[in-house]
């Protein structure tokens, strides 16, 4: 493949006047991240072992930016985790690293490239030049980052290479392409600093010729490949997603694959009358999977099925279908709904340790665009139907519906512990007593119910709100600490608060909400010391509202420097009493 061998050959490339950034770019489904996975396998000396060739292993590192998981969305992550997988293979710059000693840099995005990659790899090519290595650094799918973060974090690459050269480290970056940062790679002055290159159409369509070979043998030298092959139109996407679709089952006979590709509009005469020549070959395509799936139901089965695969693509993380089940309703069959969804739309979607993924970025881009979604022909009678997903709107049912999930479930002391005064590590079947008692979908919603919140329109979940800080917020503070999350907490009630300020809802409410996450903060930021420096379960403060008292407000009695105690050993409430704002993890003696 000849763009393989163009990135070989820049790899391994030693001049001082071979470009650092290797940009390889293209559009969703051209075959960016197929590329970018193969350099890295045949780098890392897998390739090699296994043909016996002798390409060098010269793979420094490899982040694969993926939105579906939260750790490979972010930013933040991506320097850190190159600084990890270097510093492994390379002494010289792992000694420098922390020589320089700047690993407070990790949690500042702004400086981890500086602090953390660029002086330490500089510093140890002048100590260590003669036992110097080269490496290569592969980061796939930058668009997938949030924020368009992927796109600054190149940008910051590129000028930071124009600024230090930083010889013997060389980085292939794969995404979608930028007018702006095309502009910018033209802009410098030398032709060492980014060699910009688009996925090349023609060899990708060869690479789709082979794959449609090997894939569909009993379907070779057949017009109907010959169709197929032409409406992909050098997307390898479109090939893969047909492909899923026409061989449900290992075994298939040749006539049930050349019928499955008329449902998707591929003859061996042409196109079907389905399609739509103004439509790009992806959005076309996915049009007919989603009419395949979802064609011949009436308005009620349809809409509770979009609504099951929106609450599969709006989710923070990938969850299993009982957990898409129980955020979509609390009706009882709603997981076997969405393990319908799931099977019907096995083209496009697939479950893998239980959880529910998507094959390719492209589909949850197409269903969250009214433009190419908006639209969809359900029925050869001309029935026109909108499948795309309002996001905002969605994000609003999953608010509501964690904070449905956390007030019925969160609880006191939920996990049954005998005492608040042990150790975590004293209490011997803790794993055990979280698994038994927080299920998957409460875990869920106290992870990210403020994620939500923050992605919805004005005035959203304002009772669900007002109900949560008032009897529930520090119950779920327990449950946080419970799942190793207490971290988060004040990230996401400072998000909460912005989401009030911003929004401001009915003023009573928004007073009364704003001043009630103002006064969790600051007594979570001195309950979590005590959590951390202690490692204690202390549900005793998390009992400040005793379930029995509905009347009493929590933040009414934080506000005037008291709390309620509850007894860990009965259970029961102990009358207010005075504490200094440094005593708020102290103990009281039972009065009961």
């Amino acid at each position: 493949m000849d763009i393989l061998k163009r990135i070989y050959d820049w790899a391994e490339d030693p001049s001082s006047n071979s470009p650092s950034v290797f940009w390889l770019t293209g559009d969703a489904g051209s075959g960016k991240s197929t590329i970018a996975y193969s350099v890295a396998h045949y780098f890392d000396g897998q390739e090699a072992y296994e043909e016996g060739d002798d390409a060098p292993e010269i793979l420094g590192a490899n982040f694969f930016c993926s939105r579906q998981f939260e750790e490979t969305r972010q930013r933040k992550n991506i320097i850190p985790t190159i600084v990890d997988q270097l510093s492994f293979l390379s002494q010289p710059y792992a000694n420098a690293l922390l020589k320089a000693n700047k690993f407070k840099s990790v949690n500042v995005t702004s400086r981890q490239m500086k602090d953390l990659l660029v002086d330490p790899w500089m510093q140890s090519m002048i100590e260590h030049r003669a036992e110097f290595r080269p490496f290569l650094v592969v980061v796939d799918a930058l668009d997938e980052i949030e924020d368009k973060g992927g796109l600054s974090f190149l940008e910051e690459l590129l000028r930071m290479t124009d600024k230090s050269r930083l010889r013997g480290l060389k980085f292939l970056i794969t995404s979608r392409p930028d007018p702006d940062l095309a502009n910018l790679c033209s802009s410098f002055t030398s032709d060492a600093i980014c060699a910009l290159y688009d996925v090349p159409t023609d060899t990708v369509k060869a690479d789709i010729a082979t794959y449609l070979q090997a894939k569909l043998p009993k379907l070779q030298d057949t017009p109907v490949i010959n169709e197929l092959m032409r409406q992909a139109d050098g997307l390898f996407i479109f090939a893969a997603t047909v492909v899923r679709y026409i061989t449900p089952r290992p075994k298939m006979l040749k006539r049930e694959q050349i019928r499955l590709l008329g449902e998707l509009g591929i003859h061996s005469h042409g196109s079907s009358g389905l399609r739509n020549a103004n439509v790009s070959p992806i959005d076309g395509l996915y049009k007919q999977v989603m009419f395949a799936a979802f064609g011949g139901l009436d308005d009620n089965l349809l809409q509770d099925r979009l609504y099951a695969l929106h609450t599969l693509l709006c989710t923070q993380e990938r969850v299993s279908t009982s957990v898409a089940g129980e955020l979509f309703s609390d009706d009882v069959d709603t997981a076997e709904l969405v393990e319908l969804v799931v099977d019907e739309l096995h083209a496009v979607l697939y479950v893998k340790e239980d959880r529910v993924l998507w094959y390719h970025a492209s589909f949850p881009d197409f269903i969250f665009s009214q433009a190419r979604s908006g639209n969809v022909l359900l029925s050869p009678d001309s029935r026109i139907v909108d499948m795309h997903c309002d996001e905002a709107a969605h994000h609003a049912h999953l608010v509501r519906s964690c904070f449905r999930i956390m007030k019925t479930q969160l609880r006191f002391n939920i996990c049954g512990l005998p005492s608040s005064f042990l150790l975590d590590s004293e209490v011997l079947d803790l794993k055990d007593r979280i698994r038994a008692n927080i299920g998957d979908g409460l875990r869920y919603s106290c992870l990210h119910w403020a994620q939500h919140l923050a992605r919805t329109s004005s005035g959203v979940g304002q009772r669900e709100i007002g109900e949560f800080l008032h009897l529930k917020v520090l119950f779920w503070i327990e449950e946080m600490n419970l799942l190793d999350s207490r971290a988060r907490c004040t990230p996401m009630l400072q998000q909460a608060r912005e989401c009030i300020l911003k929004v401001r809802m009915l003023f009573h409410l928004w007073t009364q909400a704003n001043q009630s996450i103002r006064m969790m903060i600051f007594v979570f930021r001195i309950l979590v010391g005590e959590l951390q420096k202690r490692r204690i379960l202390r549900h005793t403060f998390v009992g400040a509202q005793h379930p029995n008292q509905h009347h009493t407000c929590i933040f009414h009695h934080w506000q005037l420097g008291r709390r309620i105690l509850i007894c860990p050993e009965c259970g029961k409430s102990n009358s207010l009493v005075s504490l200094p704002s440094n005593k708020v993890g102290a103990m009281a003696a039972c009065r009961s």
